[in-house]
């Protein structure tokens, strides 16, 4: 199969919730009031819920408990509100994975791990944005997906090679489908119509240098090699990727704050994981 029939192969994926796309309407509206987009939220009882979950867990670090949708997005602003509902949209759509290759559990703590990784990241190096640091980190893989789904055996045979120790996975990626999830991946986000800086992150985590202007890539970068170093998760992949020292420099950390950012990691993704997956 050629990369574009794949690429057209990407409509036959399901659609983005109507919840989800309603909010992002409402967000994006000049006169929006944080009363119609609680109401909005509220319509889906699930999705309300993990919201919650999210909210009152360690990576807000709210000093109240948070009982309604409307204090959570008092608390937690609209583009943070945004964020979890596109994150918890997004593991109701994509619920299976073809048998022999990974478990969409593993594949989603590993996607929540980057998430919460690169959020704390830009929080402490204050060089990008957390709010989109962490959506970032949570669609960096997501190209993925679409090869897991729509070409089984192709995919199957790249993560048996990977396997045998034949190289990275998003090089065989390409050796037996012409395209790779980072590539796929931006496609995707534009088809969903998400903004550039998500793109970028998703197609440049791997070649963090050609986006010298965009500090969430750097993070992303970073987050995932740290996420792969610890295990949680994964989407595949059983290398560690080789860190750029640039992207690095870009996060703006110093090295003496990685055990404590270590330690956070740990914690918040084990809390914000058991917000998002335990029913």
């Amino acid at each position: 199969m050629s990369d574009d029939r794949l690429i057209e192969q990407l409509g036959e994926l399901p659609a983005l919730p109507n919840v989800y796309l309603r909010v992002r309407e409402a967000i994006a509206a000049p006169d929006m009031a944080l009363e119609t987009l609680a109401n909005l939220i509220e319509s889906d009882p699930s999705l309300s819920m993990r919201l919650l979950r999210v909210a009152n867990s360690p990576l807000y670090g709210l000093a109240t408990r948070v009982d309604t949708i409307l204090h959570a997005l008092t608390l937690i602003g609209t583009t943070a509100a945004h964020h979890l509902v596109l994150s918890t949209s997004l593991m109701t759509v994509f619920r299976d994975l073809p048998s022999g290759t990974v478990s969409m559990r593993s594949f989603w703590e590993h996607s929540l791990a980057c998430a919460v990784a690169a959020r704390l990241i830009a929080h402490q190096g204050g060089r990008a944005n957390p709010e989109h640091a962490y959506l970032a980190g949570l669609l960096h893989d997501i190209g993925r997906l679409p090869l897991y789904l729509l070409e089984p055996l192709n995919m199957g045979a790249a993560l048996r090679a990977h396997c045998e120790h034949q190289g990275h996975l998003h090089d065989l990626e390409r050796q037996y489908l012409g395209i790779d999830h980072t590539e796929l991946g931006a496609i995707l986000l534009a088809h969903w119509q998400l903004p550039e800086v998500f793109r970028s992150a998703v197609s440049d985590h791997h070649t963090p240098w050609h986006s010298l202007h965009v500090p969430e890539t750097a993070v992303v970068h970073v987050a995932d090699l740290i996420v792969n170093s610890l295990g949680l998760g994964t989407s595949g992949t059983r290398l560690v990727p080789v860190l750029d020292d640039d992207a690095w420099k870009r996060t703006g950390l110093d090295i003496e704050q990685l055990p404590a950012i270590l330690e956070a990691i740990l914690l918040t993704t084990r809390e914000v994981i058991s917000a998002f997956m335990e029913s």
